[in-house]
């Protein structure tokens, strides 16, 4: 049985497994109530991606990077 992970404590709605999702290998795979948000083959990036998502719909300030 694969293993759903629920990164944001507060917030069941944002889960993470490992998916064949089009690569090689099976990665993270991110979705919010459903729905594909981002994949990667580290854990960590995804919960970063998670919390701060949660964040942002909590109407947290986003920090953006301009070239």
């Amino acid at each position: 049985m694969e293993t759903t992970y629920r990164p944001v404590k507060s917030d069941a709605r944002y889960t993470i497994r490992r998916e064949f999702c089009g690569h090689a290998d099976a990665r993270f795979v991110l979705r919010f109530c459903g729905e594909y948000v981002m994949s990667t083959p580290f854990y960590s990036a995804a919960v970063v991606r998670a919390v701060g998502e949660s964040a942002r719909r909590r109407g947290a300030l986003v920090v953006t990077e301009q070239a």
